[in-house]
């Protein structure tokens, strides 16, 4: 929330990222952006704290809603004046990037705390994850879906090109984004139904969490 609250404010705006000019930052993605997240944990548990201690729940409400309605006016700055680069914990970053990173932040957290997920955020979450997912662990020999939200493919290993995959693993996007979280263990998600793994290949156990 109070990143989200930085990132808006006009004075901290950065130029559009162009490549023919090294002087203007690179724009991290939001895949970038939470594989750094693991590094500014302390930092943001501090803030969390911090932030408790000085409003109290009221006044955390109060902040919430009015991030609400940041992101809302974000928003409609990406639709009336194009996607502009804002300053973020993680670096300079396109807002629709930026944006992403903070549902899957609101999600987690929400969870957290008993909230069942909006399901546009959800989306944003699983389809998130399961991008970092590819990008952490490429490859082609395991298919990893999140029905109805995502679908890649991932593990080094022999390419599959035709029929049932021989290494499937398949899970709903709450566990799916619990699990990439840490919230959740491999083995009791598969042990409970909420993940189902076939294949030699399909124990992602090693590869988790990612943050």
């Amino acid at each position: 929330a109070t990143a989200l609250t930085q990132a808006l404010a006009p004075a901290e705006s950065l130029p559009a990222t162009d490549p023919t000019h090294p002087a203007v930052p690179r724009a991290v993605s939001a895949a970038d952006y939470l594989t750094g997240t693991g590094a500014r944990a302390e930092s943001i548990a501090d803030t969390a704290r911090a932030l408790a201690a000085a409003t109290g729940p009221a006044g955390l409400r109060e902040r919430l809603a009015a991030e609400v309605s940041a992101a809302a006016a974000a928003l409609a700055r990406v639709t009336d004046d194009g996607d502009p680069v804002v300053a973020t914990p993680g670096g300079p970053m396109l807002l629709t990037e930026f944006l992403r990173t903070r549902a899957v932040e609101a999600v987690v957290h929400g969870l957290d705390l008993g909230v069942e997920p909006l399901r546009p955020a959800l989306k944003v979450a699983a389809k998130l994850f399961a991008e970092l997912f590819a990008h952490r662990v490429p490859g082609h020999t395991v298919e990893l879906r999140v029905p109805p939200f995502a679908a890649v493919q991932v593990v080094e290993g022999p390419r599959h090109t035709r029929g049932t995959p021989p290494n499937v693993v398949e899970a709903g996007p709450v566990a799916f984004v619990l699990l990439c979280a840490g919230r959740l263990a491999w083995g009791d998600a598969v042990a409970d139904g909420r993940i189902s793994a076939s294949g030699e290949r399909a124990d992602l156990s090693g590869y988790l969490p990612l943050l």
